[in-house]
């Protein structure tokens, strides 16, 4: 398991035409080893990374994990 790097986002956000992407990683299982979960935001603009970022914020509270 590894963290999704913001380029990865943001090939998502050119290759498809989107100002802001969010990308969620789980890995769920008991085992193997390790399992969590990861976010990832981009944004084309200052702006839009903020708001991407806010709605992770939201999304971790919903889900009840720890940021």
């Amino acid at each position: 398991m590894k963290p999704i790097p913001i380029a990865a986002a943001a090939r998502i956000a050119k290759a498809y035409g989107y100002d802001q992407v969010i990308v969620i990683g789980r890995r769920c299982a008991d085992s193997p080893m390790p399992h969590g979960e990861h976010i990832t935001t981009y944004g084309v603009t200052k702006a839009h990374c903020g708001a991407a970022a806010t709605i992770s914020k939201k999304l971790q509270q919903i889900f009840g994990w720890v940021s």
